[in-house]
């Protein structure tokens, strides 16, 4: 799934806030799909790991693991915890609960949509080397 390019990000920030508010409810809907696949990804490493033939294919297969626990135990629990922050703030500023700095919200909105970008070329290139390694062993 393509995620905001630079112009898109940058067109959501000139947007509504509950433009904003879609774009993060979104982004925490991709993570839950990141999730799943990284789950599946893991099923398949499983599955791979009895057919390696030799330490080198092993070290590779334990870089793939490697990611997945940090992908699924780092970054994107930490993604998660953030955007439902900002959710959580966004939700205060609904029901006007608190005074609302729309700038700062802004900043932050875009940090965010930066690093998950971020994250999701890096994603591209885990998948890619792992279906990769993966297909020459199913």
């Amino acid at each position: 799934m393509e995620t905001n390019n630079t112009a898109t990000t940058d067109h959501q920030l000139e947007g509504s806030i509950d433009g904003l508010h879609r774009a993060s409810k979104t982004w925490l809907s991709e993570i839950e799909l990141w999730r799943i696949e990284l789950a599946f990804y893991q099923k398949l490493l499983n599955k791979i790991s009895v057919n390696l033939p030799s330490a080198e294919e092993k070290k590779r297969l334990d870089h793939f693991e490697n990611l997945q626990t940090y992908f699924r135990g780092e970054v994107l629990d930490q993604f998660a915890h953030d955007l439902r922050e900002h959710e959580k703030y966004l939700g205060n500023l609904a029901e006007n609960k608190q005074p609302f700095n729309d700038q700062l919200y802004r900043e932050e909105h875009k940090k965010y949509a930066d690093q998950l970008n971020a994250f999701e070329a890096d994603f591209k290139n885990y998948r890619k080397d792992l279906l990769s390694f993966a297909g020459q062993y199913v």
